[in-house]
């Protein structure tokens, strides 16, 4: 195992440990305001201080992790499902379909994706559940491309005559011999777009189009920061780390995933 891919593994492996027993991590309420705390230092009663409702950062910040880790697998989830849907479609069928499908995937890759994001984000409810739909609904074009590309490399081989040739439906070729053999780079692809996809729902609750306020997000727990960034360092410097390092774990990730595969 190389070093990239060790380091990505570990940093996203304690991160994803840390989501899953926060209630354990801490015995506060990551929403419970008590006013005559606000904004108080790090300290060994608030590891990470408090915010200027009181609230306390650190459970604030390991529910966030849930956050953050939700919405990139699920909203990378989506993206890759459409990717690979169409891509195979592409890929397998060619002629007519391909053109179509190539063709519509060419004309989403010519919008600024962030200003697409924002559009659909300013119309929706924000909510998580729409921040998932609306980066997997615009995030699967690069997805489709990688998988019309191994489709059409694979489509050739002896074993996908073979199949034919016993008359093997094309659903089923698809299905079992064609998408497994093109998943090693797909899960290169999803791992590096988990990482994107939590900087877009970091930069939307940032905004004010993500996750709302009392749920605790990264980028919201960061937009609160701004009144409040001279007297307290605090709530800006920690989830500014906790994003670099997400991001980067799940890039080390996937560029080891990519260097081992090759």
């Amino acid at each position: 195992m190389n070093s990239k891919l060790l380091s990505g593994a570990i940093i996203i492996s304690l991160l994803s440990v840390i989501a899953i027993i926060a209630p354990l991590l801490t015995k506060h309420n990551p929403a419970a305001i008590t006013v005559e705390e606000a904004l108080l230092a790090p300290s060994l009663t608030h590891l990470l201080g408090t915010d200027q409702l009181g609230r306390d950062l650190f459970s604030r910040m390991i529910y966030g992790a849930r956050v953050s880790l939700l919405v990139g697998v699920i909203s990378v989830g989506i993206a890759t499902l459409i990717g690979l849907f169409l891509g195979s479609l592409a890929g397998f069928f060619g002629g007519a379909p391909e053109g179509l499908i190539m063709r519509f995937t060419d004309i989403m890759l010519c919008f600024p994706a962030f200003f697409l994001i924002l559009s659909a984000a300013a119309i929706l409810e924000p909510s998580i559940f729409n921040i998932m739909l609306i980066i997997g609904l615009t995030n699967w074009m690069p997805a489709a491309r990688l998988v019309r590309a191994e489709i059409l490399s694979l489509k050739e081989r002896e074993f996908i005559l073979a199949a034919k040739a016993m008359g093997v439906s094309n659903f089923r070729i698809i299905i079992r011999h064609l998408i497994p053999n093109a998943l090693e780079p797909i899960i290169v692809n999803a791992t590096l777009g988990i990482a994107g996809a939590i900087l877009l729902e970091s930069s939307l609750s940032f905004l004010g189009l993500g996750v709302q306020p009392p749920s605790p997000s990264w980028g919201n727990i960061l937009a609160e920061s701004k009144s409040t960034l001279g007297v307290a360092w605090w709530l800006a410097l920690f989830p500014g780390l906790s994003i670099l390092l997400t991001v980067l774990g799940f890039n080390l990730l996937g560029e080891g995933l990519r260097e081992h595969k090759e």
